[in-house]
């Protein structure tokens, strides 16, 4: 059978989606939200957190972590790990969520989905010390020489004395600086994660496909109410319409797909439930 090439708009119950780019915009704005909280727990978890039984602490990473380096910049720097990685983190949700399907389809084994996360840290992790090397280091530089061979005058309104007014200057002018490299980190390590962002997708449409053609085997006449519906993402629902419309098989979900499927989902949703609590409860409260 030939493949029929997807259109550039999919009808779903038989229209085009009102607003798609609105509630595009609007899911991407949650997804990179979610991605973002995510960072925020695991970093207070273990860095900030102190996990002790009665007296006895067995991992309190703070201080060490605070005093890793002794150069100046390393409170700066520091903070910017964790900014850094929520920015790419952030790209990875939306880029899993709002994933254009109909050029690139990836699955992935069950041990891949569970360890997706792990995996997306490592990869992460030279880009994202360049980029912080870059911003808070060789950026600074750069403008300052630039502004010395120019005759500009570089204001401080952080004020940082010395060689450090112009980190001070460049760092406030451009607070947007960590979650653009961090943006664009996660676009370059998409590719990790895309494989098992696409399976934990496909994971749910399939299961709302099956459904759906299981109550039309039994007659159902409201089976399509199985399917993904408003407010859901358009690419979901477009990608469920398209399926049926098509009647495209799905893939298998049992065994450890559906183990690591629940697993992550489980795990991720946990923690970014508890990035919350973190950044609007605990740290206002500071």
């Amino acid at each position: 059978m030939t493949a029929v090439a997807v259109p550039k708009r999919i009808l779903v119950n038989d229209k085009p989606i009102r607003l798609r780019w609105a509630q595009q915009a609007a899911w991407g704005f949650v997804a990179a939200n979610i991605g973002a909280l995510i960072i925020s727990a695991l970093y207070y978890l273990f860095i900030e957190l102190r996990w002790h039984i009665g007296s006895h602490t067995f991992l309190y990473l703070k201080p060490d972590w605070d005093k890793l380096f002794t150069y100046k910049g390393w409170n700066a720097d520091r903070h910017d790990v964790r900014n850094v990685y929520e920015g790419v983190f952030a790209t990875l949700f939306v880029k899993s969520l709002l994933a254009n399907w109909k050029k690139a389809r990836w699955e992935a084994p069950g041990w891949y989905v569970a360890v997706s996360p792990v995996l997306i840290l490592i990869a992460a992790f030279i880009p994202v010390a360049v980029g912080i090397f870059l911003i808070n280091h060789a950026g600074p530089w750069i403008w300052q020489q630039w502004a010395l061979t120019h005759g500009h005058v570089i204001h401080n309104p952080v004020h940082l004395n010395g060689r450090l007014s112009a980190l001070g200057t460049y760092l406030s002018g451009y607070p947007w600086q960590p979650a653009a490299i961090g943006v664009l980190t996660g676009l370059v390590v998409h590719r990790v994660y895309a494989p098992a962002g696409d399976t934990v997708q496909m994971y749910f449409v399939g299961r709302s496909v099956d459904r759906t053609r299981d109550a039309l085997k039994r007659g159902d006449p409201d089976a399509r109410r199985h399917l993904p519906r408003w407010p859901l993402p358009p690419t979901i629902r477009e990608r469920a319409a398209w399926i049926m419309e098509q009647d495209l098989p799905v893939r298998d979900r049992t065994g450890s797909i559906t183990a690591a499927v629940w697993f992550a989902v489980i795990v991720l949703g946990s923690l970014a439930g508890y990035g919350g609590y973190i950044r609007y409860v605990v740290a206002k409260g500071h």
